[in-house]
């Protein structure tokens, strides 16, 4: 196999040309190491072919001399499926860039709307660069605030009915349900769920716990909520509600391992997307966190990140403690063999889209994950998630054609997934040099609009 150069990456911007079609006849990588993510093999020296959006054919050596199609000369670049964020907001139609910069082709996204859907026909369709979207319906809460098309409001279990067959008969699969809805409609909800087959995305509501939710089997649990009130040391109250950084700072960790039990044992999966917290230690300095280089990609209302920076004051003191000890219980998860995933939930206060999955991927690393292992979670595990075990999430014939090209093996080096070489996304391929396109213009609309309304940065 050819050692892959400098000069020979450049060049893998240029080998497939942005016109290329949507559902072209073939498409073939050659002169590739595939990381199929079937266990721990990998090719050291080979090819993979895709006919329409799908893999038709894997194999070692070169490509079978009747081969016609188009060719990507990989040039010893390392192929692998696309990574999968498993809790994101995807709002903005010109974003999905900064997922496929990143080596993301899929996304669940959490804020379910009619433009989700249609965000995931237009990947589908080359009309975008961006990935994939599997997604919830609006998410069903109670209370008051937030009127806008991805929340709908159930104050008593007849409108929690009501609202879980409107969305499946409007074509989504799992539900969402919040934090301030009563017991008896969450119940309700839930239980209507399940009637119509859709899974339960969830966030513990202050009128239950843990346990409960635990009970209902519900199919995700967001954030870790939860769990830090149910394993708080003897004698500890937080200073005010909603003090969540004080209380994972102050959890016992003699009561990890029966709680992690009881997670295994519901089969729930967990989404402790650790980026929140990354964010909130970063927000100590705002200016630092605005000039990175992918700052430029957040939307222009992200500057008002700075004064929600003022507003955790008081939880600043138990950031880095509740890191430390998040990753701790995550550990437990895993050596209770609970399901989990991997999830940013950007664009939050200082989680930018994308980016944010490699905080991700140091957390599980403090975790005691190893670079398998957090590959395997954000591809093979998050398809056994959606119901396409065996059918996505591999290298292998008959898998969808969401793969990512990169300079190195990410089992060697998970850093090497900061820049891929390019991404195909249901067989159409986005090279480096197209996503980068897609990044400027996306960052040059935001800048005037910030110059439009005044906003420095």
């Amino acid at each position: 196999m050819r050692t892959l150069t400098k000069f020979c990456i450049t060049a893998l911007a240029f080998i497939a040309t942005p016109t290329m079609a949507q559902n072209a006849s073939m498409i073939a990588f050659e002169n590739v190491r595939i990381r199929t993510m079937e266990g721990e093999r990998l090719i050291e020296d080979g090819y993979l072919v895709v006919e329409g959006t799908r893999i038709a054919s894997v194999g070692e050596g070169d490509l079978p001399p009747d081969y016609s199609g188009e060719r990507i000369d990989g040039q010893g670049a390392v192929l692998m499926p696309g990574l999968a964020d498993m809790h994101v907001h995807y709002y903005e139609k010109d974003i999905g860039a900064v997922y496929l910069a990143n080596g993301i082709t899929l996304v669940r996204n959490l804020t379910g709307s009619l433009n989700a859907a249609r965000r995931d026909q237009a990947a589908y369709d080359a009309a975008s660069i961006a990935p994939r979207v599997k997604t919830s319906g609006p998410i069903i809460d109670g209370g008051d605030g937030f009127p806008n098309d991805f929340f709908i409001r159930a104050r008593n279990p007849e409108q929690a009915i009501g609202a879980v067959r409107s969305q499946s008969q409007s074509g989504y699969d799992a539900v969402k349900l919040y934090e301030h809805l009563d017991a008896e409609t969450f119940r309700a909800a839930a239980a209507e769920a399940r009637k119509q087959g859709m899974k339960i995305y969830a966030h513990v509501p202050a009128s239950l716990d843990i346990h409960a939710l635990l009970a209902m089997k519900v199919d995700s649990l967001e954030h870790l909520d939860g769990y830090a009130e149910a394993m708080a040391k003897e004698g500890f109250a937080p200073t005010r509600k909603q003090a969540w950084p004080e209380q994972w700072a102050n959890v016992d960790r003699a009561k990890f391992a029966e709680l992690a039990r009881a997670t295994a044992e519901a089969g729930s999966w967990t989404v402790p997307t650790f980026a929140i917290t990354y964010g909130r230690i970063a927000s100590a300095d705002p200016d630092a966190y605005f000039a990175r280089p992918e700052a430029r990609l957040l939307p222009s209302w992200a500057q008002t990140w700075r004064r929600t920076a003022e507003g955790y004051g008081e939880d600043r003191p138990f950031f880095a403690r509740s890191l430390v000890e998040k990753a701790a219980f995550v550990s437990a998860l895993r050596e209770a063999g609970a399901n989990i995933l991997i999830g940013t939930d950007g664009p939050n206060p200082f989680v930018t889209p994308g980016y944010a999955i490699h905080d991700e991927f140091a957390a599980f690393k403090l975790a005691g994950y190893t670079n398998a292992q957090i590959l395997a979670i954000a591809t093979v595990e998050a398809a056994r998630f959606i119901g396409e075990r065996g059918r996505t999430g591999t290298a292998t014939a008959g898998a969808p054609a969401d793969l990512i090209l990169l300079t190195g093996d990410p089992v060697d080096d998970l850093g090497v997934l900061r820049d891929p070489l390019g991404a195909m996304v249901a067989g159409t391929w986005h090279s480096r040099s197209r996503i980068q396109e897609a990044l400027d213009r996306r960052a040059g609309r935001l800048s005037l609009e910030r110059e439009r309304a005044g906003i420095e940065g």
